[in-house]
């Protein structure tokens, strides 16, 4: 354990990652006041670090190395951050700038690397290929649909989108796929529902997080944060009504410390009103649930009374873009209780198949909010217009 001193939060952060490295896990955080005597304010800061001496790995957060995904809780920050320790905006993508995003760029060094899994890969390779639809006779419109279908689009939603596609095109046209492709894109996007803006601010003041365990919902939420608080200069306070999972509560508020934002943990839902009202002042209260299993409904009831009992709430359900097809079809229906508004996706740089991102958002009819590509904070929560959603569900096959 050790104590670092320094005028900004960054410098801190620089010194425990130069001495420590990026498995410290941050201890404590605390403002130092000025005691010249002169106009009061803050001369610095003052930041608790530790790393054990083991092999063991703190399962809080992940940050990217060169071969691996390493545990810390502090954000990382790529090579090409500013020096000074500012967070950079999540991006809102055009359709012109996503081939060349970096989230395209991360999902195909996933594909890229050595891994165990890569052997179920190509044991999913070897089997037998979607076939052919009925009424697709010609080459090119029968192997589009057995991509469509291998890249985790379900058969009923690829005959759909072929169909919708090949209606708007001359049958010369058909027989080129990227003519073909691009119609089945502009035929996706006209099936799923567009945010309300592309900003990526809520739509609402008070925003609550709700989903199964193990997504990424605490990490998720800070990010969120991590953006309004410090790139559009937002009031937040982080709650979290999460006092089931070991280490929830202080993960959130060693982020919510490291951001420099308040935090609170509320340990009964029926305080929540309260605690909402106290927070009058504030732009942004976003509020963090416990993981819930999908069939764990009791224990979803008292959460759900309490989101439906008001129009004033933003509700995320967030998912993971790595759960098959018919786990997340259940997810996204068993979650129903809680109305959400809008889909969120985690860990889509950890799959090279997102076909179920598109059915879902066809099936449910909810927009997606944002997706998240990685584990820094907020760089890797990105705004998702839903012509790069589809651009980028379609044009990896």
């Amino acid at each position: 354990m050790k104590t670092f001193y320094a005028k900004t939060i960054a410098e801190a952060l620089r010194q425990v990652k130069a001495e420590l490295g990026h498995d410290a896990l941050l201890l404590s955080t605390k403002e130092i006041q000025n005691r010249s005597g002169v106009g009061g304010g803050i001369s610095g800061y003052e930041v608790v670090a530790a790393i054990e001496a083991s092999d063991e790995r703190d399962l809080v957060s992940l940050h990217r190395s060169a071969q691996s995904r390493s545990v810390s809780t502090l954000p990382a920050r790529d090579e090409t951050s500013p020096a000074d320790g500012t967070v950079a905006e999540p991006q809102v993508y055009t359709r012109a700038s996503l081939r060349h995003s970096p989230a395209r760029t991360a999902a195909s060094g996933v594909r890229r690397k050595k891994t165990p899994e890569r052997a179920v890969c190509r044991q999913l390779k070897a089997a037998p290929v979607p076939g052919p639809a009925p009424e697709f006779q010609d080459s090119t419109s029968a192997a589009l649909y057995s991509d469509l279908v291998s890249s985790g689009v379900q058969e009923w939603l690829a005959r759909k989108l072929l169909l919708d596609g090949r209606r708007y095109l001359a049958p010369k046209q058909r027989r080129t796929r990227a003519t073909l492709l691009r119609s089945v894109v502009r035929a996706a996007e006209t099936m799923i529902s567009s945010m309300p803006s592309d900003d990526g601010m809520p739509g609402k003041r008070v925003v609550v997080f709700v989903g199964p365990t193990g997504v990424g919902k605490t990490t998720s939420i800070a990010k969120l944060a991590a953006h309004l608080a410090l790139q559009k200069r937002k009031k937040i306070v982080l709650m979290t009504l999460d006092g089931f999972r070991i280490g929830a509560v202080e993960q959130l508020r060693t982020y919510a410390g490291l951001m420099g934002i308040p935090f609170r943990f509320v340990n009964d839902i029926g305080d929540l009103p309260k605690a909402i009202k106290e927070q009058g002042h504030r732009d942004y209260i976003l509020i963090d649930t416990a993981g819930r299993a999908p069939r764990d409904l009791n224990a979803m009831k008292e959460l759900a009374d309490f989101l439906n009992n008001s129009c004033e709430i933003e509700r995320h359900l967030v998912l993971s873009a790595t759960t098959k097809a018919s786990d997340l079809k259940e997810i996204v229906e068993r979650f129903e209780i809680c109305r959400p508004d809008r889909l969120l996706f985690t860990k889509v740089d950890e799959t090279s198949s997102l076909g179920s991102i598109l059915n879902e958002l066809v099936r449910s009819g909810k927009a997606l909010s944002y997706y998240s590509d990685g584990q820094r904070v907020p760089e890797d929560l990105h705004a998702a217009p839903k012509e790069q959603i589809v651009d980028m569900v379609l044009n990896r096959i």
